[in-house]
């Protein structure tokens, strides 16, 4: 009845599209490190059912996703080798044997190079760049840069639920 009235809500918006889209990216993999920071390196295969995405999988999962529209926007440093899109791209079948995958460090270096590159790219690019139309390239999954790169983000943090439920069901 008697409260002292409440402050303001105040938000800072970013200054561009591309600056909340950077922001966005680098919340959510942080996100992504936390939850996999303490992993146990013998369950980085870990799986309950065969339809489970298991932590080794989506790590590499993900930096093929950047790879991809680092590839479509000439992205240096987004590369991964062409065994990934094999191992870890769309439609790819998780195994939860790790002798079917490279080592955890190389995954985890593309994971993070690969984002480290997109990032920097989109944080330098020209109005021209995040003008480049993306629709026809990727099958209608984005219009351009900044859209890409927001739905990379969604992509990322679906992926991360899963990886969240195995976390749980390890009692990690």
């Amino acid at each position: 009845p008697n409260r002292p009235p409440e402050p303001p809500v105040t938000a800072t918006l970013p200054a561009s599209p591309a600056a909340a889209a950077i922001d966005l990216l680098h919340f959510v993999r942080l996100m992504s490190l936390k939850t996999l920071a303490d992993w146990p390196a013998d369950k980085l295969t870990f799986q309950r059912t065969p339809e489970d995405n298991h932590p080794l999988w989506v790590m590499g999962h993900l930096a093929g996703t950047d790879a991809w529209i680092g590839g479509l926007l000439k992205i240096p440093g987004t590369e991964v080798p062409e065994n990934y899109q094999t191992l870890f791209g769309m439609g790819s079948k998780p195994v939860g044997d790790p002798k079917a995958y490279p080592a955890f460090e190389e995954v985890r270096g593309y994971f993070n190079g690969a984002r480290s590159a997109v990032r920097h790219w989109l944080d330098s690019a020209t109005p021209k760049d995040l003008a480049t139309s993306l629709k026809e390239a990727t099958g209608g999954f984005a219009n351009d840069p900044v859209d890409a790169m927001l739905k990379v983000c969604w992509h990322e943090g679906w992926h991360l639920g899963q990886v969240a439920t195995l976390r749980k069901h390890l009692g990690l």
